[in-house]
């Protein structure tokens, strides 16, 4: 997620969860064998596990994640 935020450099949450879903060692890791439709139980355990991923990316002073528009921008060094 990290390589992404860092590409994309700001990206609403909701797209972030649509597009990282889309991995294959993302749904692995969820238990999932296919992405999930926006809006169903598979889907919000999909945007709550990538709230806490960017969360613990901002306390490592890599995003800054702004709840209260829903976006995620990047603060960590350029992308090489």
């Amino acid at each position: 997620m990290a390589r992404y935020l860092c590409r994309h450099r700001s990206v609403g949450m909701l797209r972030l969860v649509d597009d990282v879903a889309k991995h294959k060692e993302v749904l692995r890791a969820l238990g999932l064998g296919y992405s999930p439709p926006p809006d169903t139980p598979e889907w919000w355990k999909t945007y709550r596990a990538v709230v806490d991923a960017v969360r613990t990316l901002e306390a490592k002073g890599l995003v800054k994640y702004i709840a209260s528009i829903g976006v995620v921008n990047w603060e960590g060094r350029p992308c090489l």
